[in-house]
Formats: C-alpha cells, sequence, structure tokens
C-alpha cells in the first residue's frame, strides 16, 4: 500500500492495486466556508496529487472524515462521479446526498468496511470530535494505517500500526477548545500506537484566513527544533508500507 500527500494541509490518497482512495480531496486553489469567504477560507501554495497526476477519475473510493467545510469541499468533491463510493459521517452524508451523490455509507465505530483490496475500520475520535467525526485505519495483509485529524482518543487499542497520520500543530478556539494535537500529543499517540512512521496533516493551520481564524490560537510544530520525524511532508510524497 501507498500512502500518498494529497495537497498541502490534509488530503491524502492510498493506491493499493487498482484501487485509488482519496480522504477530504481538496482540488481547487482555494478552499472557502460555502458562501461566506470572508468567514473561512485558505489558499493552496502546491497543486494537488490528483490534479497534477489526472487521476481525478481513477479514485474508487472516497473518505471523508467530517462534515466541516475544509473535509467536505464540495467544489471538489463535484468534480468526482456521483456513483462514486464514499464513506462518511451522519452529517456530511445528508449534503453529499443533497448535492446528488447516490453511494453514500454512513460508518459506524468499530465497523469495518471493504474497500477493494483495502479494510476500513472506524474509530471513535478524540474528544471533542468524538460524536462529529472519526477516526479510522486502512489495511491490506500485514500493512497497516491509522488516520486521525483532530484528536487523538487515547483509550483506543490497536495493534500492528506501520503508520499513523495525525497533527502536530496546536490549535484552540477561544484559547479554551483544543481542535488538535501539539508536538507532545503526538509524541504520545505514536508511542501507542508503536508506529515506525510519523505522518504530520493539517499542516500549517496559520494559513487559514477569515473571521474564524481571529478566534484561534495557534502553535505550530517546528521540524527543525521539535524532535519529531516525519515523513510525507510536501505534496506527492509517497510511503510505501
Amino acid at each position: 500500500m501507498q500512502i500518498i500527500r494529497g495537497d498541502d494541509y490534509q488530503s491524502w490518497v492510498y493506491a493499493n492495486h487498482d484501487d485509488l482512495v482519496a480522504v477530504d480531496p481538496w482540488l481547487t486553489n482555494k478552499q472557502v466556508f460555502p458562501g461566506f469567504n470572508w468567514l473561512l477560507h485558505r489558499s493552496a501554495l502546491q497543486e494537488p496529487y490528483l490534479v497534477k497526476n489526472n487521476l481525478i477519475n481513477k479514485v474508487t473510493h472516497i473518505i471523508i472524515t467530517a462534515h466541516f467545510s475544509d473535509h467536505l469541499d464540495l467544489e471538489s468533491l463535484n468534480q468526482f462521479d456521483k456513483d462514486i463510493d464514499i464513506y462518511t459521517t451522519h452529517e456530511a452524508s445528508k449534503v453529499l446526498i443533497k448535492n446528488g451523490f447516490n453511494k453514500v455509507t454512513v460508518v459506524k465505530i468499530n465497523e469495518s468496511y471493504d474497500l477493494g483490496s483495502l479494510r476500513l475500520r472506524i474509530y471513535q475520535a478524540g474528544k471533542p470530535y468524538h460524536t462529529t467525526t472519526f477516526a479510522y485505519s486502512l489495511e491490506c495483509g500485514n500493512s497497516k494505517v491509522f488516520h486521525e485529524s483532530h484528536m487523538f482518543n487515547k483509550n483506543l487499542d490497536i495493534q500492528g500500526v506501520d503508520a499513523c497520520i495525525m497533527t502536530v500543530d496546536k490549535v484552540k478556539v477561544f484559547g479554551i477548545v483544543q481542535a488538535s494535537m501539539d508536538i507532545e500529543q503526538a509524541k504520545s499517540a505514536q508511542l501507542a500506537l508503536k508506529s515506525k512512521y510519523f505522518i504530520p496533516t493539517g499542516i500549517a493551520p496559520s494559513r487559514t484566513k477569515g473571521l474564524i481564524s481571529y478566534i484561534l490560537s495557534i502553535k505550530e510544530f517546528n521540524s527543525e527544533t521539535d524532535l519529531l520525524p516525519t515523513v510525507c511532508r510536501e505534496v506527492g510524497d509517497t510511503l510505501s508500507i
């Protein structure tokens, strides 16, 4: 299985045999809060992997981990066939079905799903996202990747993780509610998973602009001083496990 960074923020692509899975795909130059650009927006600095390599039509499955606009970007999703298989949350499914997608599966915690040659397993996200998003693993044979896009759930017991994709840039809303992990929490999560490889996601949250950005307090990971060996830092970087 190949793990590929899909964009310069938090999209992922997995390739295995004839299967190509996209997670929270962002394919446009600018990601905005629907109808309210002034509220929240982020511009891409690099061309997305699927666009650059003309692979949009090759994607076989999509995973949408949350209904938030930076995970569910309709302008990007509308570039896919309406009959593509999508696995997502209950709230996100309502948006997708309303916009004409026909094969939407609402995932359940601790359930597994076959995505061609890959096996998707759903886990409960860490608080405060445990009711609105999910974490997951994808595996094929003895290879397994784990992805949590916000906060790691310390109660999880997951074995055999080769690579983990998690946040390292600490973000708090109103300085109180933590939305993503800091470097020490990331190290602790990697240790709990016994994962050989660490891959950062949600890169550079300070690049997200708009009114909402003023209620966020951010402390970003510094690869030169924060000692956490990472891989797949640039768009298109690939890790084979």
